[in-house]
């Protein structure tokens, strides 16, 4: 599958045709990304992906060269060129020894839910993998390809990432929350890479005086759990019907509170 998959993209200001493109603009050196969603001519969430980015940025020992209102134009530079009217663009900033520091915008293939994923809720598996800078968002390819290895092999939506003590803190490209007796069970801030969605759910759940206990959950309380659900950029919130073998109810009131208002924030900041 191609990395890049529109037509042009973008590298330090200048568009490019997609077939000078290759995997060694992020692959080599260390490359600190992120992902935002098309919707129209606006992605969702910017200023928020901007700044974790900056976040990542300062915590992997780096400076951005280019400011927000920088990053917009070349953003919108690889929107307006490709015409798409929807889709995942990857944004990175990248850094190889003895070369100067490049940013590249492109979109990536993506895969939004059907609205029977959201109705019935999604399949996942559990998968050993711990992250060492859980608030850095840093590109991993080899680690990158295992997991979706495994999620295709399996046929599952996603993969529960599961420490050495049974827990499983985050999914391989989301968040994750139980939801139990009303309350919303989510690992804290410094054990995860903190989503942009998620930050806006937790804003829902405040709203709807919906109480949340910030902890990990452990595998083996998921039978015990009301319900369990997925936050991200492609996803929204994402119901689980199943993990590995164990079923989980998706016919929960308090997610589908969630979804409603993370909904309408969505709708308002697309105005």
């Amino acid at each position: 599958m191609r990395e890049c998959v529109q037509p042009y993209f973008v590298k330090d200001g200048v568009l490019q045709e997609y077939g000078s493109f290759h995997m060694g603009l992020i692959n080599e050196g260390k490359s600190i990304y992120e992902v935002a969603r098309l919707s129209g001519t606006r992605l969702l969430f910017l200023d928020d992906h901007i700044d974790r980015l900056f976040t990542s940025l300062k915590l992997a020992g780096y400076e951005s060269w280019l400011d927000i209102k920088e990053i917009h134009h070349h953003l919108n530079l690889l929107i307006l060129k490709n015409q798409s009217p929807e889709g995942n663009v990857k944004f990175v900033m990248n850094f190889t020894p003895n070369q100067n520091p490049s940013f590249l915008a492109y979109f990536v293939a993506h895969h939004y839910p059907s609205a029977e994923d959201y109705k019935n809720g999604v399949r996942v598996i559990t998968f050993p993998f711990e992250r060492t800078d859980p608030n850095k968002k840093v590109w991993r390819p080899e680690f990158r390809r295992k997991v979706t290895d495994e999620i295709r092999e399996k046929e599952a939506f996603e993969a529960l990432l599961t420490d050495a003590n049974g827990m499983f803190p985050e999914a391989s490209k989301a968040n994750v929350f139980g939801v139990k007796k009303g309350r919303i069970i989510t690992p804290p801030d410094e054990l995860i890479l903190p989503g942009v969605t998620r930050k806006y759910v937790l804003s829902a759940c405040r709203e709807l005086n919906i109480p949340v206990e910030m902890r990990t959950i452990a595998l083996d309380e998921i039978k015990d759990l009301d319900a369990l659900f997925l936050t991200g950029t492609s996803i929204h919130v994402l119901p689980v019907r199943k993990v590995n073998e164990t079923e989980l109810s998706i016919q929960n009131t308090t997610v589908g509170e969630i979804m409603k208002q993370l909904e309408r924030k969505i709708k308002t900041h697309l105005k």
